[in-house]
């Protein structure tokens, strides 16, 4: 009887010892994978990089402009055909430089204009801040809304006083990346990689968070004037329940 009861017990502990084996793997692969199936993902991330000159009449020059260069971010969200969860919010944080650039100072803005000018009137700095877009019935950047079955939301990534531009010739200035030449600043100069997380909360309660890495600006800004690319990608993104 007693050989009995000791084989029960090493039977129950390899039993238990099993189990959490088991429930020890099933975690360590979700720290690793994360979620395999959202109810919501990004398709892509579209950025438009430009440059922007704040013109100021000092009475003496003919040109005398502080010098910017802009990147716009927009994130496009889209429903997994099989849920039926709707976006409560979406919430983008932890703002992170891990690249600084050489030249500029960094700062993150919101949109608050209509679609032709999203950032005339923006003012205030996100890098330490966050910026959370409430799910609607339509998108609509100024508010901070994003329609509830997936849409369009986004941010800018400026890089104020590069320099000052001041010259007394009449011709007339063109605002794109040519003006980076003229107060002698490079591309490898405003470089920057940022990290943010971005948070997407359903109607059922549930949060899915990810941390993105973005490159910034466009490489061919100077060249072109302007420079568009997309990130799509997003392999390395790892999106967990919190």
């Amino acid at each position: 009887m007693k050989k009995i009861r000791i084989l029960k017990k090493c039977i129950f502990l390899f039993c238990i010892i099993v189990i959490l084996m088991v429930v020890v793997s099933i975690m360590l692969k979700y720290e690793v994978e994360g979620e395999k199936k959202l109810p919501y993902n990004i398709s892509k991330i579209f950025v438009i990089s430009t440059v922007e000159g704040m013109p100021t009449d000092d009475g003496e020059n003919i040109w005398n402009i502080n010098v910017k260069q802009a990147n716009d971010l927009y994130f496009y969200i889209e429903k997994n055909d099989v849920t039926e969860e709707t976006i409560k919010q979406i919430t983008i944080e932890n703002f992170s430089l891990i690249k600084s650039p050489s030249k500029g100072e960094v700062t993150i803005y919101r949109p608050t204009g209509d679609l032709e000018n999203l950032y005339t009137y923006s003012e205030q700095n996100y890098l330490n801040e966050s910026l959370t877009y409430t799910g609607a019935a339509i998108d609509d950047l100024k508010t901070l809304e994003i329609a509830n079955t997936g849409g369009v939301i986004g941010y800018r990534v400026a890089l104020n006083n590069l320099g000052t531009y001041i010259s007394n010739d009449s011709t007339e200035i063109t605002y794109d990346g040519k003006l980076l030449q003229n107060i002698g600043v490079t591309v490898e100069d405003i470089k920057l990689e940022l990290t943010f997380d971005i948070l997407i909360e359903t109607n059922k309660n549930v949060t899915y968070k990810g941390t993105i890495s973005v490159a910034l600006p466009g490489e061919d800004l100077i060249e072109k004037g302007a420079s568009n690319f997309e990130i799509k990608d997003f392999e390395q993104v790892i999106f967990k329940r919190i």
